[in-house]
């Protein structure tokens, strides 16, 4: 609680010195509650104890200050976060935190009454509004496409303004500032990395958009993209990557259609002794088509992202810079440990979402859903209620002879708005594993997995 006292006397302050400047002051806020069940999701075994029941709690707080043309934005995450007294060892950010819990422990811990003992700034930027220029400066969130590349906050100086009729967004995100006080590398400006970022789109009306985006992440430690662990031998050097988006979305009638192309292509450097150069290609694809007539809906989203093709030694696939795309309830998601934040649409370890360090290597995914859904069923207008399934593979064998079947899943999803400000979701799936999902889990079990999550949400 001491924690909260300090912020809410600081927030007081800041209030108090605003107010001298007549600052119009505006507050908003989200609080979820989440109840977690997953049974086999991480080894698909049901000889070994990995079926997880847990609380989660989040309540983002969103203040944004205007005075003049100039608008400061900051957003607080406060999360619980304990440290398990059961295991050694520190609490570290999850999914290797296997040392901290989202709740408290009950009777005899010293964590028993335990408030939210973590505090995050999610944004903090200052924004200009120039008439035909807005600027910005500070950790802000990003969006490209339908999220396949980038779906996350960032440090960054951005540019927006207006060219023959097109809105163009220019940024320079700084991932990191090795001259920094919190930079490990710490001193050489030569180390940093940056990600560039160009984006513009045409609009007609509400109906109908083109977009194109192109980024260039330059990884010069390299600290994101690995250098010598692609290269074989020598230093690592410097790693590149460029993205190339595309993205449609239309509505006709009761259709919908939605659509992004990503093309990836760069290298990953070394240097010294048995230096060499690896190169880093990949693609997305994304094609979605959905119907709604009267109270009823039906969709059918296709997905497509290439693989490793093993008997290129000298070229990785790679799938994007973090992409935050939620599939289903399981294929595809990552939401229990990481928030929708840092998993990648490429198949190389134990889940969806490992795919090796920022989405190189994997074997890709090519995955089919289909869903259907019915709004005011069975609570009226307020609520909707959806089924889907969603076949998926690996898009290149995982080693020569293997089976590329993931499974098939099936998803329960309800969401209900109980006035304005508060609503109830449930999300429940189920998958019939494959053979390929066991293999990488490093078991032959039959068994299936399942996940199921009740959400609480309350915004203001």
């Amino acid at each position: 609680m001491k924690k909260l006292w300090v912020m809410a006397l600081g927030s007081a302050v800041l209030l108090q010195a605003a107010s001298l400047y007549a600052a119009d002051i505006k507050f908003e806020g989200d609080f979820r509650v989440r109840g977690i069940y997953a049974d086999n999701v991480t080894d698909a075994n049901d000889d070994t104890g990995d079926e997880q029941a847990f609380a989660d709690g989040r309540f983002r707080l969103r203040t944004t200050a205007t005075s003049g043309i100039t608008s400061g934005v900051v957003v607080l995450d406060f999360t619980s976060s304990f440290k398990d007294p059961t295991t050694a060892g520190p609490c570290a950010a999850p999914p290797a935190g296997t040392g901290c819990t989202t709740g408290n422990y009950r009777f005899g811990s010293a964590n028993l009454g335990g408030s939210y003992n973590i505090v995050g700034v999610r944004e903090a930027y200052l924004k200009l509004d120039l008439n035909m220029v807005k600027l910005a400066f500070g950790r802000k969130p990003f969006k490209l496409g339908h999220s396949l590349i980038l779906d996350d906050t960032m440090d960054a100086i951005v540019g927006k303004f207006v060219v023959g009729g097109l809105e163009v967004m220019l940024a320079d995100g700084k991932l990191l500032d090795t001259n920094s006080t919190v930079a490990t590398g710490g001193g050489a400006t030569g180390s940093d990395t940056d990600l560039f970022i160009f984006k513009t789109g045409i609009n007609h009306g509400d109906m109908h958009n083109l977009g194109i985006f192109v980024t260039y992440l330059l990884d010069r430690g390299p600290s994101f993209l690995p250098g010598a662990a692609l290269g074989g031998g020598g230093t690592s050097d410097s790693t590149d990557l460029w993205t190339l988006g595309l993205t449609a979305d239309g509505k006709f009638g009761a259709i919908n259609l939605g659509a992004e192309v990503d093309f990836l292509t760069g290298s990953a450097d070394t240097a010294g002794a048995g230096s060499t150069s690896v190169d880093l290609k990949g693609m997305n694809v994304l094609i979605g088509v959905g119907l709604k007539v009267a109270a009823a809906d039906v969709g059918v989203t296709a997905l497509y992202t290439t693989g490793d093709d093993t008997t290129k030694a000298d070229e990785r696939n790679v799938n994007g810079i973090s992409g935050d795309f939620v599939l289903g309830n399981i294929l595809v998601n990552d939401n229990i440990v990481s928030d929708r934040e840092g998993q990648c649409a490429s198949f190389g370890g134990g889940r969806i979402g490992s795919g090796g360090a920022s989405c190189v290597g994997g074997a890709g995914i090519t995955a089919l859903k289909v869903s259907a859904g019915l709004e005011g069923v069975p609570f009226g207008k307020s609520c909707h209620t959806e089924v889907a399934a969603i076949w998926a593979r690996t898009t290149e064998d995982l080693a020569a002879g293997a089976d590329s079947d993931l499974g098939i899943e099936v998803d329960l999803n309800h969401r209900h708005k109980l006035d304005d400000n508060v609503a109830v979701g449930v999300n429940l799936g189920y998958l019939l594993s494959g053979d390929a999902w066991k293999a990488v889990n490093g078991t032959n079990s039959t068994d299936n997995q399942l996940k199921g999550i009740i959400s609480l949400n309350y915004m203001f």
